[in-house]
């Protein structure tokens, strides 16, 4: 079962590239991610503060994995 979440985070640590043998096809890639999504909430004064952010794992299949696997770096945003 997959589940869609849209959001903006910050990658936490460095990304996991995997390849994975597929018989005589090419191999399935994987990238995987650990994000962290803030919750950032205005305050009265007009800034914002962050509120119970999480952490969320993210996987990358096949051609997304080999597309975004030499930019994603950690910290990135």
């Amino acid at each position: 079962m997959s589940t869609q979440f849209i959001g903006e985070g910050n990658i936490g640590s460095p990304p996991e590239y995997r390849e994975f043998p597929n018989g005589n096809d090419d191999p399935r890639r994987l990238l995987r991610l650990n994000v962290y999504f803030d919750n950032p909430v205005p305050t009265k004064g007009g800034e914002f503060e962050d509120r119970g952010g999480f952490w969320a794992p993210v996987e990358l299949w096949h051609h997304d994995a080999d597309r975004w696997q030499q930019l994603y770096q950690k910290g990135m945003r």
